[in-house]
């Protein structure tokens, strides 16, 4: 008993004094005229949460920018990413985004939406889908945006579809 309270005493002793020394190791090591930081949590081996801090020129202390939320589904691929901003005056996190991730058979949807905050409410804003074939290699691929007035998606032509990297990676 005696000895894992020690043991347990001894990692986080040392968990402490990595992360200060991490810390000012950017602080000195920061060449250009800023740095990020990340501090991510995971849980079972996957980052549920990712907030990103700037460390200014001649400064010691980190400025919280953003903040990245996952959500995996039942095969571990990602399946949500909110995305939040540091709001200095009211000193908290402050919803901007979100990317929805679904999987049907060979097609995989990709829906971007920005945060209303005066509905409290994410509104859709693109959509991008990406059709594969059995062995996962990409067909096609479409997108569209949301048409404001009449609330349907509008196919988009000659639009650039961004890659996004391992979307369609399998799960280990």
């Amino acid at each position: 008993m005696k000895a894992t309270m020690f043991i347990t005493k001894v990692i986080v002793l040392v968990t402490l004094f990595l992360s200060v020394c991490g810390l000012a190791s950017a602080a000195k090591s920061n060449d250009g005229e800023r740095s990020f930081i990340n501090n991510d949590v995971l849980k079972d081996g996957k980052v549920v949460s990712r907030e990103v801090y700037v460390l200014e020129k001649g400064s010691s202390t980190l400025s919280p920018v953003k903040k990245f939320e996952y959500a995996y589904d039942e095969t571990q691929q990602l399946k949500e990413k909110t995305t939040h901003v540091w709001n200095p005056s009211a000193a908290k996190w402050m919803k901007e985004s979100l990317l929805s991730i679904s999987r049907t058979g060979t097609e995989t949807i990709v829906e971007y939406a920005l945060w209303v905050s005066n509905k409290k409410e994410f509104a859709p804003s693109e959509k991008f889908v990406y059709v594969t074939n059995a062995e996962d290699n990409m067909i096609t691929q479409y997108s569209y945006k949301m048409n404001k007035r009449t609330k349907e998606w509008e196919l988009q032509k000659n639009a650039k579809v961004p890659a996004i990297d391992n979307i369609f990676a399998k799960a280990e």
